[in-house]
């Protein structure tokens, strides 16, 4: 197996959550108070 290296850029202004099980990400919204109305990319 190879060695591969990814660079990754930082974040200027925004929040990473990381390490979410699967099926949880529409209540982690949901605890944020996030509905999609903002217009805020949510990826």
């Amino acid at each position: 197996m190879s060695e591969h290296e990814l660079r990754v850029s930082k974040i200027r202004d925004g929040t990473v959550i990381d390490h979410v099980e699967g099926g949880q990400a529409l209540n982690v919204l949901a605890i944020l108070g996030i509905d999609g109305s903002e217009g805020f990319g949510v990826s």
